[in-house]
């Protein structure tokens, strides 16, 4: 499990994109060859807007009262 962070932004906002160069930074740190891509963050400077688009592998189940239950599957060491 790769361990928590702690964010120094003082909005949800702000903790959301840190996390998601944090994402981003585990990601490259993985060889090139397997290496999976499913973030990305991209800065628009001139419209004053970050996007970030997020996949995560997921198994999925069905609980005793019959609601679809999603649980993340890790995939960064």
């Amino acid at each position: 499990m790769a361990a928590s962070i702690a964010s120094s932004a003082t909005t949800l906002e702000g903790q959301l994109w840190e996390t998601a160069l944090r994402v981003q930074l585990a990601e490259l740190a993985i060889d090139a060859a397997t290496r999976p891509n499913n973030i990305q963050v991209n800065v628009d400077t001139e419209n004053q807007i970050v996007s970030v688009t997020f996949s995560v592998p997921a198994t999925f189940s069905v609980s005793s009262d019959g609601s679809l239950v999603a649980s993340p599957t890790a995939y960064l060491p």
